[in-house]
């Protein structure tokens, strides 16, 4: 079977950069308007936190669920599911109007929070190995455009306006963006761009994932020091995600604008830095196979170290502030594309969405307490020292897992390759 032309596939790219930044954005825009929930609802950072680890709770419980759905079905289909209940449970958030009841709304927006697995699987059968990078780096950039989205909507619309209204637009944005992948998108059979198959009949019903693969999947070292990582690495993103914004406004005493400001200059930044990240790790992979988890190990390191100064900065300097946090904002997110692209470049086709899942519930079970963590640090000593604390402990614990992984990999890429021959031999 013939491979999808390189011009589609990044037009699939981008349509689902689109609808992932979109979904991200309505994710990320309770972040930017906490201010208004918690005087509304007169609740402390703690209860925020415990809000935000609820949502995130939620969505752990669903990951291996819709990984193996995204493994065993259409992925178009359900990528435009994911966003029909994005926009239903952010509608049904806007409704309550005690605590109670925006608690338990807020928390089943956490339901559909896993379209990024079916995602990158089908990226991934979209492009070859050694060019999976950069639109992998494009797709995990979509959680600075979010964020960037998130942020402008979030000002302009949420403080003009009110929370509620804001809901209701990136709700409908949700439904919107569900339909645009329902009628734009290509399904491509499991294993599409792997190099040993090309030009080949796939027959898919030959190598269907059965549920019990899921759990084998962490016996292969190179996924289990990815779930290791990802238990760790998401600990300083939660919790920047988080507070960052509030932080700003409450710590730093920035007003609305020059928070908006900054947090543009910054995700705009960190969109850069992912696309980055994936372009450096293709061109390390084409030239050994531990290229990946080295950018990786580097990139946490003076994640951890960037990080500490920029927060521990002079109140004062906001110049400096901003500068350091965007020098800062550009390597935190290289990591991520190199993270996903390992994930694709160990696992069989008919898997990966549930190894991405399986990654994703390693991430999200480690950092679901870090905005209570945080919260918690930010009542008794302020946000800024629950921040660091967090970010930089976490950090030096992945980079020392990605030098691990640096050891391992080249010996379950090589079975991966293996297995390809195998198939390619079956086929013909």
């Amino acid at each position: 079977m013939s491979s999808p032309s390189l011009r589609y596939a990044w037009f699939v790219a981008v349509i689902l950069f689109i609808f992932q930044s979109l979904h991200s954005a309505d994710i990320y825009v309770i972040s930017v308007v906490f201010p208004q929930i918690l005087d509304e609802f007169q609740i402390t950072y703690v209860l925020g936190g415990a809000l935000v680890t609820a949502t995130t709770v939620l969505s752990v419980v669903f990951f291996p669920v819709w990984g193996y759905l995204f493994d065993r079905y259409s992925r178009r289909l359900l990528i435009s599911i994911t966003g029909i209940i994005w926009g239903a449970t952010t509608w049904l958030n806007t409704l309550p109007r005690s605590f109670l009841g925006f608690f338990v709304t807020r928390t089943l927006t956490g339901i559909d929070n896993t379209p990024p697995s079916g995602i990158v699987s089908l990226i991934s059968d979209y492009f070859p190995p050694i060019k999976r990078g950069k639109p992998l780096g494009l797709i995990g950039a979509t959680g600075a455009a979010g964020a960037l989205i998130g942020t402008v909507i979030g000002v302009l619309i949420g403080y003009a306006y009110g929370w509620r209204y804001l809901f209701l637009v990136t709700g409908g944005l949700g439904i919107l963006t569900a339909l645009t992948v329902f009628f734009t998108v290509k399904d491509v059979p499991r294993g599409s761009s792997e190099p040993e198959l090309s030009g080949l009949r796939i027959r898919e019903e030959l190598y269907r994932i059965r549920f019990r693969d899921i759990f084998g999947l962490v016996k292969k070292s190179s996924m289990l020091f990815l779930c290791l990582q990802g238990f760790f690495g998401v600990f300083p993103w939660i919790t920047l995600q988080t507070w960052a914004f509030t932080y700003m406004l409450r710590e730093r005493m920035f007003s609305e604008t020059l928070a908006l400001v900054a947090m543009l200059i910054w995700l705009i930044t960190m969109i850069l830095g992912n696309f980055a990240g994936g372009a450096i790790g293709d061109a390390l992979f084409s030239r050994t196979v531990r290229g990946r988890a080295i950018v990786g190990a580097m990139v946490v390191f003076l994640s951890a170290l960037f990080i500490y100064i920029t927060l521990s900065w002079p109140v004062e300097d906001i110049a400096g502030f901003i500068v350091l946090g965007t020098i800062t904002s550009f390597v935190l997110p290289m990591a991520g594309p190199n993270v996903v692209a390992s994930v694709m470049d160990t696992v069989k086709p008919e898997a990966r969405s549930s190894a991405a899942s399986l990654v994703s519930l390693f991430e999200s079970a480690g950092s679901s307490t870090a905005p209570l963590i945080a919260g918690y640090l930010a009542d008794l000593y302020g946000l800024g020292f629950g921040m660091i604390y967090i970010s930089t402990s976490t950090w030096i614990v992945c980079g020392i897992l990605f030098t691990a992984l640096a050891l391992v990999i080249p010996r379950d890429i090589r079975e991966l390759r293996s297995l390809m021959s195998e198939r390619a031999e079956q086929l013909r």
